[in-house]
């Protein structure tokens, strides 16, 4: 199979139908042979149900459920396990980066092993905004983690790569510093960003900040210890 694209879902039940629509145009004129592989992570709002009914309508569609919330790291790691694809595109369910954007990374795949996003205009609110910039800033201090944009979730990369990455909680986060740090090429290209139509986020400020600081450093310990990717 050409492309496995992997959207972990938590709580969004009212983005689902008009997601997978817009997945369905966006993805066709792109690959010949590809699934949507949707990862439930514990969601209790009905998304299990509208998932469900998803898989039953779109032969392209499979659905990997968890008992309960596990966070998006474990969400992400199941779906790069169970992908068929030889290329996996990550998206979150939020609507945020809109899937027509995929077009962009995969004019770029000729040439690189892992192709992310940068958001463009960023429609976060101010403080998520100012958290971010603070959390690159400590990264590039720390880790020389030179990446522009590490909380754009619309990413296409090879499924050696992603699997390459050692599973931690929040790897997500550092996704693709470990790229590069596995010794994959990586390129980042800017993409537009919308608005939360629907729900909430599901990222605290505080709490974010807190796990934050404790994976920086678990990141720094972890980065020196990793054997790259042989290339030969």
């Amino acid at each position: 199979m050409e492309c496995s694209i992997i959207i972990p879902v938590y709580n969004e039940a009212e983005s689902l139908k008009i997601l997978h629509t817009e997945l369905q145009t966006a993805v066709a004129p792109l690959f010949r042979e590809y699934e949507v592989l949707y990862v439930d992570d514990g969601s209790t709002d009905g998304s299990a149900w509208i998932l469900e009914n998803l898989r039953r309508q779109d032969t392209h569609v499979r659905v990997i459920s968890f008992l309960r919330n596990r966070g998006q790291s474990a969400a992400l790691w199941e779906g790069f396990r169970a992908a068929r694809g030889r290329w996996i595109v990550t998206l979150d369910a939020d609507l945020q980066n809109p899937p027509q954007e995929i077009s962009k990374l995969a004019a770029f795949t000729d040439r690189f092993e892992c192709v992310v996003g940068i958001r463009q205009m960023r429609k976060d609110s101010f403080m998520k905004r100012f958290a971010s910039r603070v959390a690159r800033v400590c990264r590039r201090i720390v880790l020389g983690d030179i990446t522009k944009d590490t909380g754009c979730s619309l990413r296409i990369c090879q499924k050696e790569a992603a699997c390459a990455i050692p599973p931690f909680r929040n790897f997500h986060r550092y996704f693709p510093f470990l790229v590069r740090r596995m010794g994959f090429s990586l390129k980042e290209i800017p993409l537009a960003h919308r608005p939360r139509r629907y729900g909430v986020s599901k990222y605290g400020t505080i709490k974010r900040a807190v796990e934050g600081s404790i994976d920086l450093w678990g990141v720094w310990w972890l980065s020196r210890r990793l054997l790259k990717k042989s290339r030969g």
